[in-house]
């Protein structure tokens, strides 16, 4: 009879264990998720801004070339702080030196 008590309380323990580990495997999954989510999110809201910022330095090189500070500040936030580098490095580049601009946090390697 003492037996059969302690198997079901050993068993009924390590049933409790278990479940507690599917439970918990579940959770880690569903963050994996979650994280993986957030990340591609995150790495799709990166590019738009750097395609956004890309899009007005072009605009401005185009459209307004004369206003140098305005261009200089779009541009180092986009090469600088964004450190994009896409096509916009030569268009740039040929507009800095048109301009005798040779801005120190500016790669012309790209």
């Amino acid at each position: 009879m003492l037996e059969n008590i302690l198997l079901a309380v050993l068993g009924g323990g390590n049933i409790v264990l278990f479940v507690k580990f599917l439970v918990e495997r579940h959770d880690r999954k569903k963050e994996r998720e979650e994280d993986d989510k957030m990340s591609s999110i995150e790495d799709r809201l990166g590019k738009l801004e750097k395609d956004g910022i890309r899009t007005q330095l072009l605009l401005m090189i185009l459209m307004k070339p004369e206003e140098q500070t305005e261009i200089l500040k779009i541009a180092e936030y986009y090469f600088a702080k964004l450190k994009a580098n896409w096509y916009m490095t030569g268009i740039f580049k040929k507009w800095a030196d048109e301009h005798g601009l040779e801005p120190e946090w500016f790669d012309s390697d790209g």
